[in-house]
């Protein structure tokens, strides 16, 4: 599941079983209960406008998807239809560093026509955070995502990033490593932010469950406007039901602001409405959290 707020609606992504990987995406507004809207993107024939939607914000508030397989963009219009803008975040005319997988992740708009997102090589190779510019048709890379130069895979660099339009910042935390990296968009570093003990076992890496035999760090980020929520873990998908995570509330410039521990669990993703306020995942239903 993938959820992002804009204002009091939060859109929320996930798959069913038997599905086939299809994703669906949904909205919700929050005023003291949930209501959750109708699946989004539903054709008339019952097929779906996208097979992969993303939801994304925009530079001006707006609500629009991407599909993450194809990288085509889509406003919403009457809270839930589709609309194609014939955009696409990069198709077969766009000018790229290198070969790159079609699937994209985490992305944001920056400025009209200009977004940042998280990109792959194909056939497991490695992955970036890059910026397209729709207008010109150009994808550039920020900087390569590795924890290490011998984990160089995207699998072993699993994770979420963010964006801070405010502070023109980005942020990429690690499921399998402890650390939350906080950088600008020329790539810079601007903290290196540890979150726990690294215990990952390179001796896995060449395994098809390579996170199902590690203990996890971060399985979610979200932000505001001022800072970054980290939902930690520090344990294994088998010890989810049973062991509290906690949430980091870290500031744009790499500091530790505090650390929630007292969390029910499970709990699997977070989304921030505001600063002391949060939306999360528990497996079965989106529960509000108050820090």
């Amino acid at each position: 599941m993938d959820m992002k707020i804009s204002g009091d609606t939060l859109l929320f992504v996930f798959e069913c079983e038997g599905g086939y990987g299809q994703r669906l995406l949904r909205r919700a507004i929050i005023d003291n209960t949930i209501k959750i809207s109708p699946d989004m993107g539903k054709l008339e024939d019952g097929y779906y406008a996208s097979y992969m939607p993303y939801p994304f914000i925009s530079d001006n508030g707006a609500i629009h998807v991407v599909g993450q397989d194809d990288g085509e963009i889509f406003t919403v219009e009457n809270d839930t239809a589709f609309v194609r803008t014939r955009q696409y975040l990069m198709d077969s005319n766009s000018t790229v560093p290198f070969p790159l997988s079609h699937y994209v992740q985490d992305v944001y708009m920056t400025n009209p026509d200009r977004y940042v997102f998280i990109g792959r090589e194909p056939n497991g190779g490695r992955q970036y955070a890059m910026t397209a510019d729709l207008a010109t048709s150009k994808i550039d890379t920020v900087r390569q995502i590795n924890i290490s130069p011998e984990l160089q895979t995207w699998m072993s660099n699993a994770g979420e990033m963010v964006y801070s339009g405010n502070h023109d910042r980005l942020a990429f935390a690690y499921r399998l490593h402890p650390v939350v990296e906080i950088f600008d968009t020329d790539g810079k570093t601007i903290k290196s932010v540890k979150v726990g003990e690294d215990v990952f076992d390179p001796n896995t890496l060449e395994e098809a469950d390579l996170e199902a035999m590690n203990s996890l760090h971060t399985v979610d980020l979200t932000y505001t406007s001022d800072y970054i929520y980290a939902l930690h873990w520090g344990y294994g998908y088998s010890d989810a039901d049973k062991t509290a995570p906690a949430i980091y509330k870290i500031d744009w410039n790499g500091k530790v602001i505090d650390k929630y521990t007292n969390m029910r669990y499970p709990l699997y993703r977070i989304a921030a409405i505001n600063d002391s306020s949060l939306i999360g995942w528990n497996g079965k239903e989106l529960v509000l959290i108050q820090l």
